[in-house]
Formats: C-alpha cells, structure tokens, sequence
C-alpha cells in the first residue's frame, strides 16, 4: 500500500501568507501616506506661483493694472498649493474681489498648472460728484458697481457719458454698486447709448430730473455746450408708461432719426427730442421761461 501526502494544507497556509504580507504592505502604505502626506502634497514644486496661472481672455484695454499679479498679491495665492483640492474654489473667490471682475467662468487645473477664464466689467458712464474740494467722476459699469477711477486718465474720460443726478458720492466702497437704484437706471441708459454711434451725434450727459408735478424722474440726453437742444428720454427703463416706447426701441429710433437727417438739430429754434411716443419722435419747440 502507497502512502499519499496531501499537499493542500500547505498551499492553504502559503497563499494565507502571502496575502498577510500583502495586507500588512498596504497598511503600511496607507499609514505613511497618512503620516506624510501633507508633506508630499505641500511640497515646494506644487506651491502656486503667478506664471502656474493662465488667464483668458486678455483684460480689456481700461484696466491700467495687472489683474493677475494684484489679485496674486492681494489675496496670498503664494499660500496655495496645486495639490489643494479646494483651489479651483479658492481661485474662483479670489478673483471676484477684483473690482474690475464680474465673473469667473472657469477654473481648471492642469499637471503644472491652473486655467482661469474671467468676465471683466464693461466701464459705460461717469458719474458726477460734487464735494466741497471739486467735482469728481466715478465710472460706473451698466449696474453701475464702482469701477477704480485711478484705471481712467483725463484722455479716457471722453469716451464715456456723464450721468448727473443729485451729486452725492456712492453708498459702498470701490467694487460695490452705487447705492441708488436712479444711477443703476441711468447706467442702463448708458450702456444702450453706446451701442449707437452717441459720440458722433454729439451726446454728452444723462440728466436726471424730477417732474415737479408728478414726483417721478425724467431722463434727459444733452449735448455738450449746445444751448437749446436736449434729448427727451423719458421714464427711467423698465418703468415706462403704457403709452411710451420702451429703452431699447427709443435708442432704435434716436440712431434713424439721425441717419435720417444727419444731425440731430434738426432746427436752429431751441428744440426738444422727445422719444416717449410710440409712433414716431416728436420735435417741440423749447419757449424759454423769463
């Protein structure tokens, strides 16, 4: 009789082994990667530098600045790490504290690196201000949030309409909106304006005037130093009455009626523009009040 020797017991006991060594590796791994990991994820090679950032689209000739090196700056980007998984946060809050940014559409990290896409304000007016030391412009873009007058130079200034209204400085700071829903309107008239050719029909200011009788403000559209010639706008946009043409056709109809007749005055009178009726523009004589 043959003896037969079963070798499955050991089998067993070798490939328990082997996974015994296998667990206690990871384990191993696991605990050192717990014990070293903010060191490898903090390492200087994954330390955000400024050239690490690519921003698009270009900013926009108005900001004087370089958006990318003051929010850098301002907001300790040094501090963060391409590691950090909540960078694209960090990055994205960062950014929007820049007055000049209305927006961040995207933030995506690359291997060495991180890809920002921002929407920068669009500057559309100035607001006069009148202190006891001067008068004083503050740009303002279409939700007439304060823009950092030190980006605009004295030859900058034509190239945007005045808003006048009561004179009186912002409610906030830089990067907040003005405070006063009549100057939010006037902005909105302001940015309709430029999509029509305002400089060359010589536009110049937003009034904005309260109808004594009726409480309610009335915008004015003047030229520069033209005595007897004004731009009957009407109701603040939005708040038009049932019977007045609405924003975006009064502008319509402004930029016809000057392609029509090349000019705006269309009388050596003093006259007024007035765009409320929905049929056509009215000419009226201005009689001056003595």
């Amino acid at each position: 009789m043959k003896l037969r020797i079963n070798n499955h017991g050991y089998r067993g006991n070798s490939t328990i082994s082997v996974l015994a060594v296998v667990a206690v590796f990871v384990i191993a791994l696991a605990v050192g990667w717990y014990i070293y990991k903010d060191q490898v994820a903090k390492h200087p090679q994954y330390q955000l530098k400024v050239d690490m950032i690519a921003l698009s689209p270009e900013q926009p000739d108005w900001i004087k600045t370089d958006v990318l090196a003051k929010v850098f700056a301002d907001q300790k980007l040094e501090d963060q790490y391409l590691t950090d998984r909540k960078l694209a946060t960090h990055l994205r809050d960062a950014f929007l504290l820049h007055p000049c940014v209305s927006g961040v559409n995207k933030v995506a990290k690359r291997p060495d690196g991180v890809d920002v896409e921002l929407v920068y304000r669009d500057p559309v007016a100035m607001v006069v201000v009148k202190l006891d030391n001067g008068t004083f412009l503050y740009p303002v873009d279409e939700q007439a949030v304060v823009l950092p007058p030190g980006q605009f130079e004295s030859k900058d200034i034509v190239n945007y309409l005045r808003v006048n209204h009561d004179y009186v400085p912002p409610a906030g700071q830089i990067g907040d909106t003005w405070g006063d829903e009549k100057v939010v309107k006037a902005a909105q008239v302001a940015a309709l304006l430029r999509q029509g050719p305002w400089q060359t029909m010589g536009l110049y200011s937003i009034e904005l005037v309260e109808n004594a009788e009726t409480k309610e403000t009335v915008v004015y559209v003047l030229k520069k130093e033209t005595v007897g010639f004004r731009v009957l706008w009407g109701s603040l946009p939005g708040q038009e009455a049932e019977n007045e043409l609405a924003a975006p056709d009064k502008l319509h109809r402004l930029v016809e009626f000057y392609e029509n007749n090349k000019t705006l005055e269309v009388s050596t009178e003093p006259m007024e523009l007035d765009l409320r009726p929905l049929k056509k523009i009215e000419v009226i004589p201005l009689v001056e009040v003595e």
